[in-house]
C-alpha cells in the first residue's frame, strides 16, 4: 500500500488581482491510511444491529462467513 498525498484547499491563497500570496500557503503533507478490516467492520455492523457483544458478533461473522477474503 502506498500512502496517499493530499494537499488541502488554499483558502485565501489567491490575494487581490489573483496574485498568489504563498505566506498563506499549506504544504502538502503524507497520510497513510490503515489497512480495511472486513472482518472487523462487519462484526461492528452486526453488533450495533442486533445489540450483541463485539464477541458474539465477531463469532457470528465468522460462522456466517461474513466479511472475510474472497476466494
Amino acid at each position: 500500500m502506498h500512502p496517499h498525498t493530499e494537499t488541502p484547499p488554499l483558502p485565501g491563497s489567491f490575494g487581490r488581482n489573483g496574485v498568489a500570496d504563498s505566506s498563506k500557503a499549506v504544504a502538502a503533507q503524507n497520510y497513510l491510511n490503515a489497512p480495511f478490516d472486513a472482518k472487523g467492520f462487519a462484526a461492528r455492523l452486526v453488533a450495533k444491529r442486533f445489540s450483541l457483544s463485539p464477541y458474539v458478533a465477531r463469532l457470528v461473522c465468522e460462522l456466517a462467513h461474513i466479511g472475510g477474503r474472497v476466494a
